[in-house]
């Protein structure tokens, strides 16, 4: 069948093989391939080397397959489902960046095609979009497929996690659809099936994936309210009350009664749970921006330049977000019954963004947030053509719509090739994002140890000079130490009063910032390295900005790592009862096995065999037989106790 022909029997309501939606999907997907071929040699990025740094010595032969899919943490932790994939990628490809990202383009894929069956069953559910629902569905997921914000998501290798997540969720979502709607035609068996055996495992699949797939009971809340009306059946009202009334009562009651159980983790923060979901309303409108109104040019991975949300007008944008959020919001429920695809693409990309945009302790800012939500997205977006005129379903406006959609693909898909090819090399993406993000930190650091590396240490140095004039206290005293450890680097001889200016500004909680910066000072002071900058200078650096902290509660995993920095040190200075202080209380029974292999030692240095025992028996506890590398560090440190 040729295109014209399709697209006359599609406008025409011909249930054909080949109708335009299906030409738009193969074209939106071909296009989609061919765009993010050339990014797929790109390099590995921020967190990529840490989760997938067990795959190379696994395809070596030297790990089991155990370690990797199970490594240290808890079952949900580890992420099992997409550790596994990466193990496929790497036994299929090899363990380089190319076949993580060719494994993300096919993930890509697979999600818009079931992205496309659950918005074609929800729009068949619109009376007003029904006639045009496989269309209306095609042209949403061709516009997703193509937006130059999933770049940061399909190129960036570990966030699989996200995709694998996204994947599960739509998986579950278009399951419980799917039930319901064979509720509403009498077909109850296959529609509890569906409700509580497929939609369980898919919700699992996708939580041990990423954490973030838990928001699939309230995608289909969203649906439930938009499409259904009236009673409801026993197996929905039973549905939610397990998967969203249940769990919604738990967390509830951990807040209550348990609060550090979730909200723990801010003591690893610089910022309060109100700042945090204040600053979000202004998140999520700048998300909205970026997707309404694409930029491709502005978007990039550096976000750490967002400022903090003090209060509602600090900075003044912060009321006017959540004004503007409450406005939407309030439109969409006064078009439940008019535009229910509206309601419910609006809602689905606010319980999409439930978990990583509400309360618990995360970073700010990250574009691949917004994977799923943005399907909600463009529901919403073709759900406005419900409240178009009658006249506009006329085949000639019709055909204008289709290449209207073709249009802004075509648009989308121009703005994507240029963020694909800033993709393809790290330095790119670093200029980029210094371009229109120049006060990230993480950007100007990034920037820095690219220089260095190239031995450009004046250039590295000026990267940080930038920071060391910011209004931010923080960004002034890790720019200072870092522009001691760059000049140690460089071969230079900094004057340790350069460390103790820094240290005025230090603060009263240690981030991952801090971490990262003394262990950089750490390196730089390397004995024989730096004349005036060795062991004493950077352990008084680093026990400063511990003492600044000592209200900060002590199992806040950066200030257990900064100890470690402590504890390496002292090790390193030959000072093994400080080495010992330092390490004990960086020590938990979640803490690195780094620090327990440090503490052993430093007991037996110090000549407390009960310690180096007592360590060495927990140490043991938590190695798994299958775990090679842990099994030669325990034989190591029994050894190293026997010959004491």
């Amino acid at each position: 069948m040729s295109l014209r022909k399709a697209l006359s029997a599609d406008l025409g309501g011909t249930a054909a093989r080949w109708d335009i939606a299906r030409w738009l999907l193969l074209c939106a997907a071909v296009a989609m391939v061919a765009l993010y071929w050339s990014g797929l040699n790109g390099p590995f990025l921020f967190d990529d080397a840490a989760n997938l740094a067990a795959l190379r010595p696994w395809y070596n032969g030297q790990l089991d397959w155990r370690q990797v899919v199970l490594g240290q943490d808890g079952l949900i932790d580890s992420r099992p489902v997409s550790m596994l994939s990466f193990l496929l990628s790497a036994g299929l490809g090899g363990p380089g960046p190319l076949s993580y990202k060719i494994g993300n383009v096919l993930l890509h894929l697979l999600c818009g095609l079931i992205a496309f069956r659950l918005l074609r069953r929800a729009l068949g559910e619109d009376a007003a979009l029904a006639p045009r629902a496989r269309f209306l569905a095609a042209a949403a997921v061709a516009l997703w497929l193509l937006h130059p914000i999933q770049v940061s998501t399909v190129l960036y290798a570990v966030q699989r996690m996200a995709q694998l997540s996204a994947l599960f969720a739509l998986g579950a979502t278009l399951a419980y659809f799917v039930a319901r709607q064979r509720l509403s035609g009498g077909h109850p068996r296959s529609a509890w099936l569906l409700l509580f055996l497929a939609f369980p495992l898919l919700l699992v699949a996708g939580v041990l994936s990423k954490q973030n797939a838990a928001v699939a009971p309230l995608l289909c809340l969203a649906l439930e309210l938009a499409y259904f009306h009236g009673q409801r059946p026993a197996a929905i009202r039973a549905f939610f009350g397990l998967f969203v009334a249940l769990p919604a009562a738990a967390v509830l009651a951990v807040l209550a009664f348990a609060p550090d159980t979730l909200l723990g983790g801010y003591a690893e923060w610089d910022f309060s749970p109100i700042q945090r979901l204040l600053t979000q309303a202004r998140v999520l409108c700048e998300y909205l921006g970026y997707l309404l109104v694409p930029r491709g040019e502005q978007m990039t991975l550096f976000r750490d330049d967002v400022a903090t949300s003090t209060g509602l007008f600090s900075p003044a944008t912060t009321a006017a977000a959540i004004v503007l959020l409450l406005a939407v919001s309030a439109v969409a429920i006064a078009l439940r019954k008019r535009a229910p695809s509206v309601f419910a693409g609006w809602f689905f990309f606010l319980a999409a963004h439930s978990v990583e945009s509400g309360l618990l302790p995360l970073e700010m800012y990250y574009e691949h947030r917004n994977y799923l939500p943005s399907i909600g997205l463009v529901l919403a977006v073709v759900g406005l053509c419900a409240l178009l005129p009658a006249r506009a379903a006329s085949p000639r406006r019709l055909r204008g719509a289709v290449l209207a959609v073709v249009a802004m693909c075509a648009l989308l898909a121009w703005s994507t090739q240029g963020r694909v090819a800033t993709w393809r090399s790290k330095p790119e993406i670093v200029a980029n994002a210094l371009a229109h993000h120049p006060d990230s930190l993480r950007a100007r650091q990034t920037q820095a140890f690219i220089d260095l590396s190239a031995n450009r240490y004046d250039q590295a140095t000026a990267q940080m000079r930038y920071l060391s004039r910011s209004p931010l206290p923080r960004r002034r005293l890790l720019s200072g130490i870092d522009l001691v450890s760059i000049a140690c680097l460089g071969g230079r001889d900094p004057d340790p009063a350069e460390l103790q200016r820094a240290l005025a500004d230090r603060q009263p909680q240690i981030t991952l910032d801090e971490v990262l910066v003394a262990d950089l000072l750490a390196q730089a002071s390397a004995p024989g390295r730096c004349p005036r900058i060795g062991n004493p200078q950077a352990i008084a650096t680093v026990t400063a900005l511990l003492d600044a902290a000592s209200a900060q509660p002590d199992r806040a995993t950066p200030k257990r790592q900064l100890r470690f920095v402590a504890a390496l040190l002292y090790a390193r200075a030959e000072r093994w009862p400080q080495a010992q202080a330092q390490a004990e209380r960086a020590w938990s029974p979640q803490a690195s096995a780094d620090i327990g292999d440090l503490l052993v030692q430093a007991c037996v240095k110090n000549g407390q065999m009960g310690c180096a025992r007592r360590v060495l028996s927990r140490l043991a506890e938590r190695t798994r037989s299958y775990d090679r590398a842990g099994q030669a560090r325990l034989a190591r440190l029994e050894t190293l106790i026997a010959n004491r």
